[in-house]
């Protein structure tokens, strides 16, 4: 495999993991203060969630093979230097077992809060359980948490990740990958108000990487994944990706960490309710040199384009 695919790749999945920015009501927006939370509170778990799946990315991307492989010895590195979000953050890097099949454990310890050069508080732990080389077909990752949390909002559950097809050639490479936070393991969050959100989802990621250029790659999330839950109100939600997410390296490198096309349709049964409220969510421009930042939501036979943020606040 070429070296590393993932340089660079992390702030474009966080990216991905959209906050809507505040949007008052208004006569042209057709969101009341209850569709916008019912709108955030699936947007703001999305985040939390992508972005932790995220960091292990960047944590297996800078190691070596051979601390991941070398069994009965411990390692603590920092990667500060790699990824801000990492800054002051204890990384220890367990082995046991072999260099044609590593095994072990990886643990993110950001202490009793760090804030990274994001400007992001993280505190507690995030536990990476590896088997297989890394980035290879057929390797899986376990991700757990403990006392861990991001800007004061807690996650507990596990999220699965495992690697299901790679294709390189001398010019380019994709990887398939599949990520799922399924019950018993559904994802939790919880907020300084002590209330919660729940979240369990199946979705599937591509990436297309130009070896002569890693900044001219693509990060696909595919027609297809879906997640459900609860929001802090009490609501249940189902989300679907309707059409292709796709994130541009050209956009990413430059500041932009949003989808540049795409969209996905969001259900919302709030409590009491016996009819789900939709929201349909159009990303970006969808041109790859032309970056932005907005998100078109449909709802009730209105639209409204409004300001995203990456956040996940």
């Amino acid at each position: 495999m070429k070296k590393t695919m993932m340089k660079g790749l992390s702030a474009a999945v966080v990216a991905g993991m959209i906050m809507l920015a505040s949007c008052n009501k208004s006569n042209d927006n057709p969101l009341s203060v209850t569709d916008t939370q019912n709108v955030n509170s699936e947007s703001v778990s999305a985040s939390q969630s992508n972005e932790a799946s995220d960091l292990t990315n960047s944590v297996m991307d800078n190691v070596t093979d051979t601390q991941l492989a070398q069994a009965r010895m411990e390692w603590t590195i920092d990667l500060s230097g790699k990824d801000g979000r990492l800054k002051g953050a204890t990384i220890t890097i367990n082995g046991t077992g072999t260099k044609d099949d590593p095994t072990g454990t990886i643990t993110i310890d950001f202490g009793s809060g760090t804030t990274g050069a994001d400007g992001i508080t993280r505190s507690g732990q995030i536990v990476i359980t590896y088997s297989g080389k890394r980035f290879q077909e057929g390797s899986t990752r376990s991700i757990s948490f403990n006392n861990y949390s991001r800007n004061k909002i807690s996650l507990t559950g596990t999220i699965l990740v495992t690697v299901t097809s790679v294709d390189s050639t001398t010019t380019v490479g994709t990887w398939v990958i599949t990520h799922s936070h399924t019950t018993p393991q559904a994802l939790t969050f919880t907020f300084a108000d002590n209330s919660t959100a729940t979240r369990t989802a199946t979705y599937t990621s591509v990436w297309t990487i130009v070896w002569t250029n890693l900044r001219q790659y693509t990060l696909t999330h595919k027609k297809g994944g879906t997640a459900n839950g609860t929001t802090r109100k009490g609501a249940s939600y189902n989300m679907s990706i309707t059409s292709d997410i796709v994130y541009s390296a050209a956009c990413v490198f430059t500041g932009y960490y949003f989808p540049q096309s795409g969209a996905k349709t969001l259900s919302v049964t709030n409590a009491g309710s016996s009819s789900p409220n939709i929201y349909t969510f159009t990303f970006g421009s969808g041109s790859s040199t032309s970056c932005t930042n907005t998100v078109t939501i449909a709802y009730n036979g209105k639209t409204k384009t409004i300001t995203i943020s990456g956040d996940g606040n």
